[in-house]
């Protein structure tokens, strides 16, 4: 059964917090500190930025299995600084269902149990309609946690990566889970 969060830090699997430090080992240039940003050994202390790089290494395909999870519905979800924002943005992208009954012989987002994602699209030999809900969230970068040190030379702490990691499952959370409830019928 899906949860009713968007998102949630994998603890119920032995050894996730440890393949997510080997990931934060392998990905430290994202931590490198930028040309004015606060540095402790090379590693940005910047809130934002470290935010951003741990969740990107906690979720995207640079990870071998996911350490932040997500509610079936969600297709993708990516947090990052756009150059045309005023500050920093998630983009969350929800399998919802089609506005308009399909027609006959359309097929639509296809409820699948068990690993991998939970809505898929048919084959692609089938007539497919497919409808998301992309919600755009501007986060609040004041409330982000800020690093305290490096763990070595150029190495992020693991304990500040899932200060930020909390900090942004929780105001996603906030935001997305509301949608969540509508699009599973338990928002009525």
């Amino acid at each position: 059964m899906a949860s009713t969060q968007a998102f949630w830090i994998d603890a119920a699997h032995e050894g996730t917090q440890a393949r997510y430090g080997e990931q934060l080992r392998r990905w430290r240039h994202a931590f490198a500190a930028g040309e004015g940003e606060p540095a402790a050994n090379g590693v940005t202390l910047d809130p934002l930025h470290f935010a951003l790089s741990a969740w990107e290494v906690a979720t995207r395909p640079v990870a071998e299995s996911p350490y932040v999870l997500s509610h079936p519905r969600v297709l993708d979800a990516t947090c990052h600084r756009p150059e045309e924002a005023p500050g920093p943005l998630a983009v969350v992208e929800l399998a919802a269902p089609a506005p308009v009954r399909l027609p006959e012989g359309w097929s639509g987002w296809q409820r699948q149990d068990g690993d991998g994602p939970a809505y898929v699209t048919p084959p692609y030999e089938r007539r497919t309609a497919l409808s998301t809900l992309e919600l755009r969230v501007p986060l609040a970068a004041d409330g982000l946690p800020t690093p305290t040190r490096a763990r070595a030379e150029g190495l992020p702490n693991l304990d500040d990566a899932q200060a930020s990691l909390e900090a942004l499952v929780a105001e996603l959370n906030a935001a997305v889970t509301p949608f969540l409830r509508e699009l599973d019928g338990l928002g009525r």
